[in-house]
């Protein structure tokens, strides 16, 4: 058998009309992503990412004699800067009309009267949350055909929780986007055995160095490649099948040189020690213990790194859509003919990408808040999965009546999600399922609002408000959360009428933009939060995500 032939499933495949709707999808997905992209506010992530990038172009042009990109900012030189050296890049190019050595001379302190430096970064975070639904869409399409490409495409797009980060999410969606793109090759690479083709090699590296220079994490990717192609050479081996032994070896180590080193070139401090620093960063985060605070969950407040085992499963089981959750059982119960039918080498590959990051991620009692953000890369993983189950489901179903009702509740199933993301624009990253109750259920019990996304809309509505009013007077401005999140848009709407609240004369302040974040679960749940002065909540579901709180000191 020919090692480069398309899989069974393409040359048979009676859904093949599923391919139109398929494009169709992917070419309205990014537009609806881009154009909503401008309503989300400033995570408390993106004001140091985003001069980290600043500083990582400065040690270029600078031809690496300019290192505060290593140590001036906390410990994001541990992470590789290609998301935020591309945003910086083409913000510079853009509204700097090309004057980079400029733009990389601003401190950070800048970026609050910057125009559009934001908006910005929320297309390109948009573009690469597109680019992880399609590259879903595609490996789902490459296992079972258009119609599980479909499945899956939407399934995705319709995953509250993952579509509210692709818009502000400036790590794990450009993780989670290469991290896809890089399986879809290792997929291919698997199935080319025992001669895979050199374009797969070579696009299965810059996967994988696109991952590196995001995040060191990527290197694991290497790993996979090895087990597994070690795993199928050992059953070729059991079946007497031919083995290209120096062909495939040639591409293994043609890979594993060109992806490792390629994940240095955005990346200053891999740059700087190869060898010894990728090693070092991926020890210190998968141990990282430096976060302090803690954390809403199971209804009490737990120091970060006292978190159960549990967190991560639990956090995902219960803000995943039920058209996910479905589908995982569904494919659960049929995976035998889901590997028989469709495809082994595919689905092993994926359910293991998927499954182990968690697995060592829970060996290693590594550090992880913020619900479960930081394993958002095997999101899609599971959709695939998931994709499978429905898709499955479907073909087994040979009585018409019976096929319709699936689909119609794989339709019904997609609504709820779309419904809920409609009437809660643009806080869809807090969405809960109904094994909480909802949004309603799991106030007081988990974390809602943890990157104060909301707190746009509240300084939007206080600056609307006080010019509405009439008055002159500026005004303090308590606001929780990073300054920048906040600050950046009152001095648009407000300029000089808003001044910053000082920490060091904490009763002076005429608004306080109050989040529920550290407020404890008790107070939450006996309305202690909004606190007394509140003028107006910014709610999602009817649930209170940030307050205005007016100063009882000024007059009505």
């Amino acid at each position: 058998m020919n090692s480069h032939c398309t899989p069974p499933v393409e040359k048979t495949n009676a859904f093949s009309s599923f391919r139109t709707p398929f494009i169709i999808a992917a070419c309205i997905i990014p537009t609806i992503l881009v154009f909503l992209s401008f309503d989300y506010g400033i995570t408390w992530d993106e004001w140091i990412q985003n001069h980290y990038g600043r500083l990582i172009l400065r040690y270029f042009m600078s031809w690496g004699q300019s290192k505060d990109c290593l140590t001036e900012i906390q410990s994001q030189y541990l992470y590789g800067g290609l998301f935020d050296t591309l945003c910086n890049a083409i913000y510079a190019l853009i509204f700097f009309f090309g004057k980079i050595s400029t733009y990389v001379q601003y401190s950070f302190n800048f970026d609050i009267v910057l125009p559009h430096l934001f908006d910005t970064r929320h297309v390109i975070n948009a573009l690469f949350g597109f680019a992880a639904i399609l590259w879903t869409g595609l490996l789902t399409r490459k296992v079972a055909g258009w119609r599980a490409g479909l499945i899956a495409l939407l399934l995705l797009f319709l995953s509250p929780r993952f579509f509210g980060n692709s818009m502000n999410n400036p790590k794990d969606i450009p993780f989670a986007a290469a991290y896809i793109f890089s399986i879809y090759y290792l997929v291919s690479f698997l199935l080319e055995l025992p001669k895979p083709r050199l374009r797969t090699a070579l696009f299965l590296a810059l996967g994988i160095a696109l991952s590196i220079n995001i995040k060191i994490g990527g290197i694991l990717i290497l790993t996979y490649l090895y087990f597994l192609t070690a795993v199928l050479t050992g059953w070729a081996l059991l079946r007497k099948d031919k083995i290209y032994w120096a062909y495939t070896g040639g591409l293994l180590f043609l890979i594993t040189v060109t992806g490792y080193l390629g994940g240095m070139l955005f990346w200053p401090y891999g740059l700087e020690n190869p060898i010894k620093n990728p090693i070092l960063a991926l020890n210190t985060l998968s141990q990282f213990t430096s976060a302090k605070g803690s954390l809403l969950f199971d209804g009490r407040q737990i120091p970060y790194d006292q978190t159960p085992w549990y967190y991560l499963p639990k956090w995902i089981l219960i803000s995943t859509p039920f058209s996910v959750l479905t589908g995982l059982g569904l494919f659960a119960v049929t995976v035998t003919g889901v590997i028989k039918k469709i495809s082994f080498k595919s689905t092993a590959a994926i359910a293991f990408s998927a499954g182990f990051p968690l697995f060592y991620i829970i060996y290693k009692k590594s550090v992880v808040y913020d619900s479960w953000r930081h394993v958002l890369f095997v999101y899609p993983l599971f959709v695939i999965l998931a994709a499978l189950g429905w898709e499955y489901c479907l073909r087994i179903l040979k009585n018409k009546a019976h096929a319709l009702a699936a689909g119609a509740l794989l339709g019904l199933q997609l609504f709820f999600p779309l419904g809920w993301m409609v009437l809660n624009h643009p806080h869809e990253y807090i969405y809960f399922n109904s094994l909480t109750g909802g949004l309603h259920g799991a106030f007081g019990k988990y974390e809602t609002d943890y990157w104060g996304n909301s707190l746009r809309a509240g300084t939007e509505w206080l600056a609307t408000d006080y010019l509405k009013s009439g008055a002159e007077k500026p005004i303090i401005i308590r606001s929780d959360g990073e300054l920048i999140s906040s600050a950046y848009y009152l001095v648009k709407l407000l300029g000089n009428r808003y001044i910053p609240y000082s920490p060091s004369r904490p009763d002076q302040w005429d608004y306080y933009i109050s989040l529920p974040r550290g407020i404890s679960p008790e107070k939450l749940l006996e309305g202690e939060w909004p606190p007394k002065g509140t003028v107006h909540t910014i709610d999602a579901d009817g649930v209170p995500l940030c307050a205005i709180v007016k100063n009882k000191k000024i007059p009505s």
